[in-house]
This record gives structure tokens, sequence and C-alpha cells, in this order.
């Protein structure tokens, strides 16, 4: 997706499949506002990316598609600055059923199997599958099956061999931030309960291959920095706290792809332009909801043009 416009003040967007609805919270109303929804946000979670082309404030992704906002996403641009600022953002998800194709080669595999009335959530973790009823009565004659458990760590699981006569759908993937769960949606549309069973395969880490990957520049900051600024990455968002002297100036940032929730993994800083020291402060983990601190220090009078890359 694709989206321009002039704001002034607090504006959130919220995506739902193609349909798009804006709110403004603060400030003036959107105007000149264009948009182009290349592929639909699928009714699937998913790590929405953020990469910001132009805008003078501070934008961020509030709330990632699931199943308990029906799978909408939420968007925020603040106008800080007096007067309207023209905004151009590009959102980037993994369009249609991406996970539903089968496998190449031999994985691992959990077999399920239950009668569902209504509508149920299936979560699978280690060696064990739970139900959360949503609405209707409990699964009944639950049965699991796996060949080895669910490791721990990212893996792309695939959703093979469905029965039933509702729908049977993959909503979460597994990932440091949800517990390396995967959770599936099970909706029965026809009165009483209906016999339902799928298998849930993924590639083991040790056939994946289990080197590290190399760093990649994830992110550019740019600003004017007179003092002591942290900034802080979040997601696909970024935004700068004066520490100590003027408030940034010229400030922009471009996303190549959102930080992943993740405590594993290894950042790296580079400083392309400025005159003080630059120093990663924090790094993602859980206890910190996995966000990225680096900071800026600048020992001159006035200010310094910055360019900074970060990798991870």
């Amino acid at each position: 997706m694709i989206w321009q416009g002039d704001v002034d003040g607090a504006t959130f967007l919220y995506i739902q499949g193609k349909r798009l609805k804006t709110e403004t919270r603060d400030g003036g109303p959107i105007e000149n506002q264009r948009y182009r929804i290349n592929d639909a946000l699928p009714a699937t979670r998913q790590d929405v990316r953020l990469r910001v082309s132009e805008g003078r404030g501070y934008i961020h992704i509030v709330e990632q598609p699931s199943l308990d906002n029906d799978y909408t996403l939420t968007v925020a641009i603040e106008d800080r600055q007096a007067g309207r600022g023209f905004y151009s953002i590009a959102l980037e998800w993994t369009p249609g059923d991406a996970y539903d194709s089968p496998p190449s080669r031999k994985r691992d595999r959990v077999k399920w199997s239950g009668r569902v009335e209504e509508e149920v959530v299936v979560s699978c973790a280690g060696n064990k599958c739970t139900s959360e009823t949503i609405h209707g009565v409990p699964v009944m004659r639950e049965h699991t099956k796996f060949d080895r458990p669910l490791p721990d760590r990212d893996v792309r699981v695939t959703l093979d061999d469905v029965e039933g006569r509702g729908e049977v759908r993959l909503i979460e993937q597994p990932s440091e931030s949800n517990g390396y769960s995967t959770r599936l949606r099970i909706r029965d549309p026809q009165p009483g309960a209906g016999d339902y069973s799928f298998t849930l395969t993924w590639t083991s880490p040790a056939m994946a291959g289990s080197e590290p990957l190399a760093a990649q520049r994830g992110m550019t900051w740019t600003g004017r920095v007179g003092g002591d600024v942290r900034v802080t990455v979040k997601g696909g968002a970024a935004f700068s706290e004066v520490v100590r002297g003027v408030s940034v100036s010229d400030e922009t940032t471009s996303f190549e792809r959102p930080l992943p929730a993740r405590s594993d993994l290894k950042p790296v800083i580079k400083k392309i332009q400025g005159r003080g020291n630059v120093a990663i402060v924090e790094y993602p983990a859980d206890g910190n909801g996995y966000q990225l601190v680096f900071e800026i220090k600048d020992p001159g009078n006035g200010s310094d043009a910055y360019t900074i890359e970060v990798a991870w």
C-alpha cells in the first residue's frame, strides 16, 4: 500500500482488507490524501513493514493485524510542527494465503483433530496444543500427535491436510514475542458440532541451517544534532529524544524492513556523517519490548548534520 497526504496534528490510518479509514484526533483534517492498495491485507496475523519516504514527524505502527482486532492495521502519523507537513509512506505485507503451500521435502509435523461447535482458537507450542473457545462449547474428542516438538525458535509453519465443513485458518506464526506458538482459528457455521482435523508442518532448525545471518542494513536515520540525543527504534518506527542541547531538526528515517521482535539480534551501527560519537546503548530484549536505542553525542558548538545506518 502507498499513502500520501498533508497532515496537521495526529492522524490515524486503519487498514482492513482493501478498505482505508482515517481518523484525526488532534489538529486539522487530512488534505490532498491519495492512496493505492495493491494487494488486500489478508485475514491472517502479519508483521507489516513500514517504509517512510517523506515526513517530518513521528510515524509508527500502533497495532499489527491480529484475530483480536479483526485483522486491522493501525498506523499513527504525528506532526508536531506548526502548519501542515507532507507525508509519503509505504506499507508492505504478505498477500493471500502465503503459508498454505504443500511442503517440498521431509518436514516435522503435528496432527490435530476434534469436534468443534461455532468458533475456537487452537494454539500449539512445544509438544502441546490447547484450544480456546471463542463462541459455542469447548472442543470435544480433542487429540494431538507430534512427530517432535515445535522448536523454541523462528520457523515457518505450513497448514496442510485440512478436513471439516467450516473454515480452518492459520493466523499466527511462531516468534519469540508469542512464546514460539502457532495459532489457528476454526469457524464452524452449521448447527451442532462438526469433526475437524489438520496437520502443521515445519522444517527443523537443523535442516533450515543454523548459521546466523549477517547483519544487513535495516534503517537509515538523518538529522541535525547539537548536544546529546537518543533515538529509539521499535518495529517500523523511530523517534528521537533530546537529552542535552537543542531540538533535532531535519529529522528523517528510512526503513528497509522493520526491527524484528527478537532478543537474539546483534544490531550494528555505522556513522556515515557527523562530527560526534554514535553508539548503541540498549539492545532489543523481551524486557524492553524489543526496542533498540542508540545515542548521538555531538561535542561542538551549534549543530551538525548526521547520517546513521543501523543493520540487523
